[in-house]
């Protein structure tokens, strides 16, 4: 009996390229672009099968890339990031002024915590597993004279009314209006840093200038989050009387 056949082999595209397209495209033009792509595939696939693959793969990426930016810029998923990820960060930010407010042994964080204050580095806390395992504890001792700062509710005033003026009478897009908001909301911790790393101040000076970029941050993230879900709902609406 001959070793060798005289049939073709049994040549298929990549089978993660085909996962990697069945999770990305919508189920009504999956089947037919896989038909499209195999069909194609077979015949490289009988002149240099490892061209075929090449090529696959890179169909692949391209047109994943095509639906995965439909899938960021979705209004859903959009809506769902604005929401979670400024309430986690409100969370967050909360739980560094608390900390901030009640620290008497910074050690306890970690043995270069004291050093990295002193350079108005609070997110640091943030690595810190001492910082996550008391979480809710430090949360628990929060007062309400804490949070209530006049240089970052002035800060904050003049920024949101900046934003205001944006979306009301600029109409600026989401995009836009995400982004001057956010970089509203972290640029004055990023000035509380580097204002202390560029000058000499006391230890006891460092906790307030900290205290205005954290409470800023604070401050500003409600706003620009429901801001921006006004201009996701407005959009939605806009699509949905377009496609009526």
């Amino acid at each position: 009996m001959s070793l060798y056949s005289d049939k073709e082999p049994d040549i298929k595209p990549p089978a993660l390229a085909n996962k990697v397209l069945s999770v990305l495209l919508p189920n009504r033009l999956l089947e037919s672009v896989l038909g499209d792509l195999e069909e194609e595939f077979n015949i490289l696939a009988k002149q240099n099968i490892k061209r075929a693959n090449q090529w696959y793969w890179q169909q692949t990426l391209e047109t994943s890339m095509i639906y995965l930016q439909k899938k960021l810029a979705s209004i859903e998923l959009l809506g769902r990031l604005n929401f979670y990820l400024p309430l986690i960060m409100f969370i967050m930010a909360a739980g560094l002024i608390v900390l901030l407010s009640i620290l008497s042994d910074p050690t306890s964080i970690s043995d270069t915590f004291w050093d990295e204050l002193l350079q108005g580095k609070i997110h640091t806390a943030l690595f810190s597993a001492h910082f996550w395992q008391n979480f809710w504890d430090i949360l628990l001792l929060a007062e309400w004279g804490m949070f209530i700062h006049f240089e970052s509710l002035l800060i904050s005033f003049f920024s949101i009314a900046m934003l205001l003026y944006l979306y009301k009478k600029q109409h600026a897009s989401i995009i836009k209006l995400a982004v001057c908001g956010y970089s509203l909301a972290f640029i004055p911790y990023i000035w509380s840093i580097m204002h202390i790393a560029n000058h000499h101040f006391e230890a006891n000076q460092i906790g307030p200038i900290v205290a205005t970029g954290v409470l800023c941050l604070l401050y500003l993230l409600p706003p620009v989050s429901y801001m921006i879900h006004r201009k996701l709902k407005q959009l939605q609406a806009d699509h949905l009387e377009f496609g009526q």
